[in-house]
C-alpha cells in the first residue's frame, strides 16, 4: 500500500480520542466518589475495570484484525466505546459506571490493536518510527486537554451566561440535576 497522509492522519485523530477518553477517569473519579458516596477502593476499581479491559481485549482484538481487517473491527470499537458512553449518561449508577467503563476499555484496547498495524501500512515502514512517535505526542497533548475540556464543562453547565453556546444549552438539558454535575468535584465552590 503507498504512503496515504490522509489515513495516517486518522490515525493521528483516533489516538486524539482515545487519549481523550483515557484520561478523563483521572478528574471524573472524585465527582463520582461524592455523587455515588463510595469509597476511594470502589473509586479504584473503576480504572481498574477500564484498564484490565486491555488486558482481557488485546488478543481477541488481534484475531478480529486478521480475520475482518482493519476499518471492521475499527468501527465496532468505537461502536463499544459509544454504547458504554450512552449506558452511563443514560443510567448514572455506579454499577453500571463499572460495566461501561470496562466496555469503554475495551473498544480502546481493539482500537489500538487496529491502527498500530494501520500506522505502519500508511505512513510507509521506513517512517514508522517516526508516525509512532508523533502518535505519542498526539496521544500525550489529548490527555493534556482532556481533564481542561471536563472542567470546562463542569464549571460552566450551571452558569447561565453560556446560554449562546448551544452544546452547552443541550448537555445542560442532558445533565441529571440531582447528581454531579454541577454540584460536586470541580464546582464545589458553585452553590448547589
Amino acid at each position: 500500500m503507498p504512503r496515504n497522509r490522509y489515513m495516517v492522519f486518522l490515525v493521528f485523530l483516533t489516538f486524539f480520542v482515545m487519549s481523550l477518553l483515557t484520561n478523563i477517569l483521572g478528574p471524573i473519579v472524585p465527582d463520582i466518589i461524592s455523587s455515588f458516596h463510595v469509597s476511594l477502593t470502589a473509586a479504584g476499581f473503576l480504572a481498574f475495570a477500564f484498564f484490565i479491559a486491555y488486558g482481557v481485549m488485546s488478543i481477541p482484538a488481534g484475531f478480529l484484525v486478521e480475520r475482518f481487517t482493519e476499518k471492521p473491527v475499527m468501527i465496532l470499537a468505537f461502536l463499544a466505546g459509544t454504547l458504554g458512553s450512552l449506558s452511563f449518561a443514560l443510567l448514572p449508577e455506579y454499577r453500571v459506571a463499572v460495566a461501561s467503563l470496562f466496555v469503554i476499555g475495551a473498544g480502546m484496547a481493539t482500537l489500538q490493536v487496529a491502527i498500530n498495524p494501520l500506522l505502519r501500512v500508511s505512513g510507509g515502514e521506513e517512517h514508522y518510527a517516526f508516525n509512532s512517535a508523533l502518535a505519542q505526542l498526539v496521544f500525550g497533548s489529548a490527555s493534556f486537554i482532556s481533564p481542561r475540556i471536563y472542567s470546562y464543562l463542569v464549571l460552566n453547565l450551571k452558569n447561565s451566561s453560556s446560554s449562546r453556546n448551544v452544546f452547552l444549552r443541550v448537555l445542560r438539558r442532558l445533565t441529571p440535576t440531582g447528581r454531579g454535575y454541577p454540584c460536586t468535584g470541580l464546582s464545589r465552590s458553585l452553590p448547589c
